[in-house]
This record gives C-alpha cells, structure tokens and sequence, in this order.
C-alpha cells in the first residue's frame, strides 16, 4: 500500500511521546488506526464539537487522497490528544499503521464530496523524554537526623509550659461555616487564613484562631472526604494545614498546652504523640520524626480573601465556646518588641521582632521576604534558595505572601511577572500561562499545572529566625 510505504520511508523523528488516552467512557482511544484502505479516527475537534471520522484512501491517487466515507457526532469525548480540523488541516497526532505510531496531516482538497490529500508524516519517538533532576523540597523543615535527647528530637529543657494544660486551649473540631458576611464575624482588614480544595473555599479568622490555635476539619480531596487540621500559632504568627491520618482511630490534634521557641506544640489524640508546628512533625513517642501530609493556605486579609474567592465561605464564631473574639488575648504582643517565652537567637535584630516574612527552607538554606517589603500592588521575584528556583509573589497592601517551585517536572524553569487587578490571578509567566494565587495554572498552554510547594509559610521573624539561625533576608 502507497501510504503505508510513504510513511516506512520517512526518517525524520519528531519528539512527541505517543498517548495512549481513553474518552470518558473507557471504550475509545484517542490514536487513529490504519486498517487496509481505511482510517479510522476517533475523535477529530471542529471548534466545539468532535467527531469520529472514516476516511478510504482513494486508489491510484499521487499525491494520496482519501474520501470521508463515515463521520459521526460524539456528545462525550475528551480533547486531550485528539485530532483537529481547522477548516483547512485535519492534524493527527498519532496514526497506527503497522504498529508504527506516525504523526500525519492532511489538506482539505474537496467538500463535494469531502476528499482529503496526504501533505506530511512523521514517526512518533517512543523513547522516554530526557530525565532531568529538579531540586525537591526535604522531607520536612528540621534536620534529617537530630539527636535523640531523652526520647524527643528537640531539646526537651527548650519546651516550655504554656500555661492552659492539655486542651487548655480547646480545638474546634465541628466548625460552622456561613456566606452571611457582617462585621459582627470579621472586618476587611483582619486576617484570615485562606484554604482552598477544588471548588472548596473557607476562611478561617485569626480573630477566632486567636482563641482556639487549631481546627479540625474536612476537605474532599481526590473525591474521598478527608480529615485536615488547620493549626495557627498566635505566638509566632504561623498556620499549618495538615492532611489527617485516614488509617487512624482519631485523626485529630488537640493543643498539649506546650511550646517550642514560642510555637505551638500539637498532640495527636491517636497516639498521644507530641507534634511541633514550625517543625511540622512529630517530635516525641509513636510518631517521632513523622511529617504529615501538608496542604497549601494563603493567609491575607479578609477583604484581598473575598476579592480573591467571594464564594467563599467564612468560619463563624459560633464554636460551642464562650469567648471574647475580636479581642486579641496577649495584649500589645503582635506589635510590639516583647517576647513571653524564651526563644534561640532571640537576639537576632535584623528586622523588628513580629515583622511578618515568607520564609523557605531548602536543605541548610532558609530565606525570608517580608511581606512589608513588597509593592502595595502584586510583586512577584523569580529567586533561587538553596540550589532550587523559586517564585515568590505577594503584596503589602493586600497582606499576603506565598512561595512556588518555579521548575516544572519536565525541568522547564518558568520566569514569572505580576498580574495586576485579576485576583485571584497574581502572575504569568515567559510562555503566557496564568498562576492564581495557590499556584494553580488557570489559563495558557500549561492549564490545570499545579506548581509544587515548597517547605514555606508565614511567620514572626523572631520565630522563623529562633527554629532557623542566620537565615538570609530578600534585599
């Protein structure tokens, strides 16, 4: 057969790497079959409808013609790796002939009756893409092999009394949630620790964390209902959200009424393990040196949040608990320059105590961009920490700050810019995709890419300098 002939003797190689891909039914693959004189081609994209299409080479025809002898019109089809017809070229990405996978295009030569020319072929590479290495974020925050001090992997003489006892400070485990938005509930101003899990989107007020330090919560993540605890630390100005254990009896963390360096030490009501938060794992008993599941948040205020998601919903005050929310129970302690409880490199004076900083660890390299030293509109800084490119993008007015592994897993390292007045859109980068602000592509070639999370997170500077010694400062 000439087709079959012509495209044995092609040598060029493209680089494409062929997909196998199902529609959603399971039943059709996306790759065009060559059958004796006929192509079969299950889906073929014209705008916003698809296709499946037979086409009959016609015999004795130089160049080579085919005849749409069959097209039928599909209502459940997937557009990923199909076929397209622009009005002019009908593009197959992958053509079996032989058991050879082949790219081909084809020419629109006729409509009465619709007849198609063979214009060009190429075959498909079957070799993997090339592998590449990209720094990855360690396994947690602390070092990979503490010294083990009388059962714990910090100095247990470091970990001081709260003060409240276990469960002093009660968690909210059954949170309520309303759309009903007044300033009795929060005011544009106060912060917020944002969560967002597909179309899933929750405020969370420091002005009730303040009061409570952890939320025990579910998400539905990957179709399953999952337990999550979100903890804030009001001392240090750091939350966490952490995926629950679903093998456990009782995912669920409560507060031990101890700190490390001033940061909320959590116990899990499973084990009875004690867990730091700036640390993110386990410190002592069963669960020693275990790293939990982490989530990304973005904390900001409350107005930037609704800008960002207004379908959100908000936590209410209504908790089962008596509390005066609102009031902010350690008095001047978020502005001014007072510790309550002894911390390392407390004397680290660089920046004022309670500045907020978006931190990063990566390996021994840590670095902090305060959030007062971005542009009152969107700021974004392509940066490299520790041998690992990151983006950071934020802004002071607005109160918020967040940080992205800006190299792919195909190893492209992407530059960002900001996007200004798109919330929750903050940023685009060199090929013209658009990031939201959980580094979630929602538009552009790379749409639906999530960029990786990196070891980071907002805190006080006298904190993220007492657990990270000589970290360096954006300048």
């Amino acid at each position: 057969m000439k087709l079959l002939q012509q495209m044995k003797s092609i040598k060029r190689l493209s680089f494409s790497v062929l997909v196998i891909l199902f529609l959603s039914n399971g039943v059709v693959a996306q790759q065009a079959t060559l059958n004796g004189n006929v192509i079969n081609i299950p889906v073929v994209i014209l705008g916003e409808q698809a296709f499946q299409v037979e086409l009959t080479l016609v015999a004795d025809t130089n160049p080579i013609e085919l005849l749409v002898t069959n097209g039928v019109e599909l209502s459940n089809f997937s557009a990923e790796g199909a076929s397209t017809f622009d009005g002019t070229t009908l593009a197959v990405p992958s053509l079996d002939v032989d058991g050879i996978a082949y790219w081909a295009n084809f020419n629109l030569l006729s409509t009465e009756p619709p007849v198609f020319v063979f214009v060009d072929a190429a075959a498909v590479s079957t070799e993997p893409p090339q592998s590449c290495t990209r720094p990855e974020p360690d396994a947690s925050h602390g070092p990979d092999n503490p010294e083990i001090i009388a059962g714990f992997s910090v100095p247990p003489s470091q970990i001081a009394d709260g003060g409240p006892g276990v469960d002093g400070i009660p968690s909210i485990d059954n949170p309520i949630f309303t759309q009903v938005f007044g300033p009795q509930l929060v005011f544009p101003n106060d912060l917020v620790v944002g969560i967002k899990i597909g179309d899933d989107v929750r405020a969370y007020p420091h002005t009730i964390l303040d009061w409570h330090e952890i939320v025990n919560d579910r998400f539905a993540i990957d179709g399953q209902q999952q337990p999550v605890t979100l903890s804030y630390c009001p001392l240090t100005g750091s939350a966490m959200l952490w995926k629950g254990n679903m093998e456990s009896s009782d995912p669920t963390f409560g507060t031990s009424g101890l700190l490390y360096n001033s940061n909320l030490i959590l116990y899990d009501r499973e084990t009875f393990s004690i867990w730091s938060q700036m640390l993110e794992q386990g410190i002592n008993a069963a669960e020693r040196l275990t790293i939990p599941d982490r989530l990304q948040v973005v904390e900001t205020t409350w107005s930037t949040w609704q800008e960002m998601y207004p379908q959100t919903t908000l936590m209410t005050q209504d908790t089962g608990f008596s509390r005066p929310y609102g009031l902010y129970p350690y008095g001047t302690f978020k502005i001014d320059n007072s510790l309550l409880f002894n911390v390392n490199n407390s004397g680290d004076s660089r920046l004022h105590r309670k500045e907020r900083v978006v931190g990063i660890n990566v390996g021994s390299s840590s670095k902090v961009y305060p959030i007062s030293s971005f542009a009152s509109i969107i700021t974004t800084l392509n940066d490299n920490v520790g041998g690992m490119d990151v983006v950071i993008t934020g802004s002071s007015s607005q109160n918020f700050g967040v940080i992205f592994n800006r190299q792919l897993e195909d190893c492209t390292v992407l530059d960002f810019s900001p996007v200004l007045d798109q919330l929750p859109v903050v940023m685009t980068d060199n090929e013209g995709t658009q990031w939201d602000v959980f580094g979630v592509a929602v538009s552009g070639p790379r749409a639906g890419t999530q960029l990786q999370k990196t070891n980071s997170y907002i805190a006080y500077w006298f904190a993220w300098t007492a657990f990270f010694p000589n970290a360096d400062i954006y300048q």
